[in-house]
């Protein structure tokens, strides 16, 4: 059992994560997990799934009835078993550091992409391909919501933050059948994780006031900076 100082803390870090997510629409893992590795590292990855979890059931009380996408949350979810076997797959035969920093550099170049003015149609095969890469990309590096962002970057923010959470929870649930029977995810883990559910509250209601600045025409510069901040924090994790 944790101290009341790391629940404490962890708390304040599954705020800090739910204050990006809850605005831009993604972002949480970016922030909250190398914080709760920092805390505890038996908070990572047991516990901030289950802080990630109570962040996405939030988000999707407040977007219910909202303008969600559902058939890129259908196509993309397709996605992310093959991408998740994918990852696992090639972890096998390269070293975790190699496969995350190759994953850092592939964000940032479709960050700078996107700058020079690439669009990519939201069609069927691009969406599973999305989810292919978000499935690869959070298995690989712990970042799995930036390839989702930047297919939907230049959509108003109320369908970004709607139509990620849908997909976000159908990753969460795979994840959670994941870590069950890995031992990943065992009972010490979810008062752990129940317990940064307050900070999560907080952060997540502070939100509210950050995501009607974002919606006037701020959603795509927001979810670029979060996108590229993303990749720079799995590289500098990876070579410093």
């Amino acid at each position: 059992m944790l101290d009341p100082l790391t629940l404490f803390l962890a708390a304040l870090a599954g705020a800090a994560g739910s204050v990006v997510q809850g605005s831009v629409g993604f972002g949480f893992s970016l922030i909250a997990a190398p914080l709760l590795a920092l805390i505890h590292p038996g908070l990572v990855p047991g516990a901030a799934t289950i802080s990630s979890t109570a962040l996405n059931l939030m988000t999707l009380y407040r977007t219910r009835g909202g303008p969600t996408d559902w058939r890129g949350v259908r196509w993309a979810g397709a996605g992310l078993v093959p991408g998740t076997v994918a990852a696992g797959a090639l972890l096998a035969v390269m070293s975790a550091h190699d496969v995350a920093v190759t994953v850092g550099v592939l964000v940032l170049v479709a960050v700078l992409l996107s700058l020079a003015g690439l669009n990519v149609r939201k069609t069927a095969p691009s969406l599973l391909a999305v989810g292919v890469v978000s499935g690869f990309m959070g298995t690989a590096a712990t970042v799995g919501g930036p390839p989702m962002a930047m297919a939907y970057q230049r959509d108003p923010g109320p369908v970004i933050r709607a139509t990620l959470n849908r997909f976000f929870l159908a990753g969460t649930v795979l994840t959670v059948a994941v870590l069950i029977p890995a031992g990943r995810l065992g009972v010490d883990h979810l008062w752990a994780g129940l317990a940064t559910v307050p900070g999560v509250a907080v952060g997540f209601g502070l939100s509210g006031r950050l995501h009607r600045h974002i919606d006037r025409g701020r959603a795509r510069p927001a979810v670029l900076a979060v996108a590229a901040l993303s990749s720079m924090a799995v590289l500098i994790r990876e070579l410093l």
